[in-house]
């Protein structure tokens, strides 16, 4: 079907068929009934498909071993920093919401080692978590932010992958969103936001103008904010505050097919220097080490449709600093790395895939950001975007604005608080259960 300015009408337009564009347009239209238009630069998105889940119990590789964090720690580092650091841990586990905000803008380096836990494996470990979380290392991390994601996380004991992989969600949502009467208009960039009398009225790309009473970007937040809207629409303390936002890391990211099946584990965190700012200062440098960090999960060990039978998907992952030079030496070190922490593996691979930081900074922009603006220190909490710009009629959805949390359930928890916002202002936006306050 075209899809035009003039043929539809639309209740809101999304930018972008990002999780939290995608999770509140499928709301909106599953729901509430709501007729939504989502503007897609890319060239495909959706296909039919229900969203199982299968449980992944991370383990960490350290010289040789792999264990389970923390409890696999006993033995490998001093009793009494064992002891400090499970203490460290049961204590985030238990903390609150009003006790772990008072945290948000104490970097995670800080707060641990306030705590006694100095040992560099065990410092490590936790560095690898907050890099797996939020992609930001620690000393730069939110503790507020860290503390919340691993809170979540222990109570529902709900880390694990879908099925198909992460472009699984994306897809039952796109189906879902086309069965209820939504459009997603893809190969089609949004190259401006239309405001008229101070309001957000549309969306304009190269070829179209398409117009609704609710813009939802779902896009990057600065690139939305800074360079979507009319020049001087943003007020000079929230265009400041937004262009002193800073992204998260990105990834070089190699797809292995093997022949054959190397490990039964379903997700690795390697763990190969201790000194997460030389590591940045030096993958910036293009001074690469012979071992680097990884995160490796398994596809096929969760989800069998990923590989024939008797084969093996893997996927090996360095986080790194969007500007890092020479990712063809890069990527050969990620393998050897691999090679390491699993004997045989380079012998079994049949091919590889490599997605690079530029790679994916052309698909998603952001400087090719994993989980785009940062959950830092100065960027969660009250100083994270919010949902509901300064723009009367046009708001974000997605991992960078509201919600808090992990990757996708970051992202969805935003929809859900973006309808929650909509719906104190509109009746017809109410979600079925929740009270108007």
């Amino acid at each position: 079907m075209s899809v035009t300015a003039e043929n539809v009408n639309h209740d809101a337009i999304v930018i972008g068929g990002g999780i939290g564009g995608l999770a509140f347009a499928a709301l909106a239209g599953g729901v509430l009934g709501k007729k939504i238009l989502i503007v897609e630069k890319n060239a495909a998105v959706g296909k039919d498909g229900e969203i199982s889940w299968k449980h992944v119990r991370p383990m960490t590789s350290y010289k040789g071993e792999i264990f389970a964090f923390p409890r696999g720690l006993e033995g490998r580092i001093p009793q009494d920093q064992f002891t400090r650091l499970m203490s460290l841990m049961r204590e985030m586990v238990q903390m609150d919401n009003a006790a772990s905000r008072k945290l948000d803008d104490v970097d995670l380096r800080t707060y641990v080692t306030g705590k006694g836990v100095t040992d560099p494996l065990a410092l490590s470990c936790i560095n690898n978590i907050t890099m797996v979380y939020v992609c930001v290392p620690d000393y730069r991390s939110s503790t507020g932010e860290f503390i919340r994601c691993l809170r979540e996380e222990a109570r529902s004991r709900a880390s694990g992958y879908p099925a198909g992989g992460c472009s699984a969600v994306s897809e039952a949502l796109a189906d879902g969103i086309r069965k209820n009467g939504g459009d997603i208009l893809t190969k089609s960039e949004v190259t401006g936001i239309i405001v008229e009398n101070g309001r957000a009225q549309g969306v304009r790309s190269k070829n179209a103008a398409h117009r609704a009473p609710i813009v939802v970007s779902n896009a990057d937040g600065r690139r939305t904010l800074l360079d979507l809207l009319p020049e001087g629409t943003l007020p000079e303390d929230t265009r400041r505050h937004v262009e002193g936002m800073t992204y998260s890391y990105s990834m070089l990211i190699v797809r292995m097919a093997l022949k054959h099946r190397v490990t039964d584990h379903r997700l690795i965190t390697h763990i190969a220097n201790f000194d997460p700012r030389k590591n940045e200062e030096d993958l910036l440098a293009g001074k690469f080490p012979d071992e680097v960090n990884l995160f490796m999960p398994v596809p096929s060990n969760f989800s069998p449709e990923c590989a024939p039978e008797g084969r093996q998907l893997l996927t090996a992952g360095v986080w790194v600093p969007y500007g890092a030079p020479d990712m063809e030496r890069l990527e050969e070190i990620v393998v050897h790395t691999a090679g390491r922490i699993l004997p045989g593996l380079e012998e079994a691979i049949m091919w590889r895939h490599v997605t690079t930081p530029e790679n994916l900074h052309r698909m998603v922009g952001e400087n090719g950001a994993i989980i785009g603006l940062g959950q830092s220190v100065g960027q969660v909490g009250k100083n994270r975007l919010s949902v509901e710009t300064a723009v009367p009629g046009l708001y974000l959805c997605g991992a960078e604005s509201g919600g808090t949390g992990v990757g996708i359930e970051l992202a969805i928890d935003s929809a859900y608080e973006l309808l929650d916002r909509l719906g104190k202002k509109d009746a017809s936006w109410q979600l079925p259960g929740t009270p108007v306050l």
